[in-house]
């Protein structure tokens, strides 16, 4: 009689033990679950925060306003690679809005194409030049970094020829709008009022209120003075 009890109590003991650990287990994956979730929402508002906080910093620095139809990936390649290239932010982003409105649907009277205008013989000789074929690369990520390159180049070009920096840059602006050639036949800026426009439009400083009234209207409170 008591082996019989003694080995029930063991079989009861054992079954408590075991659904105790069953439920232990679940709240654990329960609360790692939770936990798992906890850093996934503070990664994406992280994510948000820096997103707004680049656009917003792009945005007064080169007066501008980024339109929602252009995909942040693409203003984080911008903002990247003019950095690496050496370009300011303000020059890269003012660009962009000058040639495409930050569209890549564009095509002008001459044929360029794309957010960075390319002219497609250019396109073609610097796809091989930078070797795009080797790297994981959309047609828009391919166009920034053989715009991008093709302004240095351009700035190369002119301060080899002994011009200031600041006139070299005038020059390559130029030459990016219009062609190199119309800046070596004119023996400087072409007198064509878009590359005059052009060339003005993204060297000008801070001093936009149409800009200034804008950005207030977008961000609103954001960028009030704390009192």
């Amino acid at each position: 009689m008591k082996k019989l009890f003694l080995t029930l109590f063991l079989i009861f003991s054992s079954f408590i033990i075991d659904g105790g650990s069953a439920n232990s287990n679940a709240e654990e994956n329960e609360m790692s679950i939770t936990k798992v979730e906890i850093e996934a929402k503070i990664a994406n508002i992280e994510k948000e925060i820096y997103k707004k906080s680049l656009i917003q910093y792009i945005e007064f620095d080169a007066e501008i306003i980024i339109p929602d139809y252009f995909d942040f990936k693409y203003v984080e390649y911008l903002y990247n690679v003019g950095n690496e290239l050496g370009l300011s932010t303000r020059s890269v982003f003012r660009l962009v809005y000058r040639e495409s409105t930050f569209r890549d649907t564009v095509v002008s009277p001459v044929g360029a194409k794309g957010l960075m205008q390319l002219m497609p013989e250019t396109r073609n000789l610097y796809y091989g030049i930078l070797r795009l074929d080797t790297l994981n690369l959309d047609k828009n990520q391919e166009d920034i970094l053989i715009g991008l390159n093709l302004l240095k180049d351009l700035n190369d070009f002119w301060i080899e020829r002994g011009n200031s920096k600041k006139y070299s840059w005038k020059l390559a602006l130029a030459s990016y709008n219009a062609g190199k050639g119309n800046v070596i036949k004119y023996k400087g800026i072409p007198p064509f009022k878009e590359t005059v426009d052009f060339v003005d439009f993204i060297n000008r400083t801070h001093s936009n209120p149409a800009f200034l009234a804008n950005y207030s209207k977008k961000y609103g409170d954001e960028i009030k003075p704390r009192t």
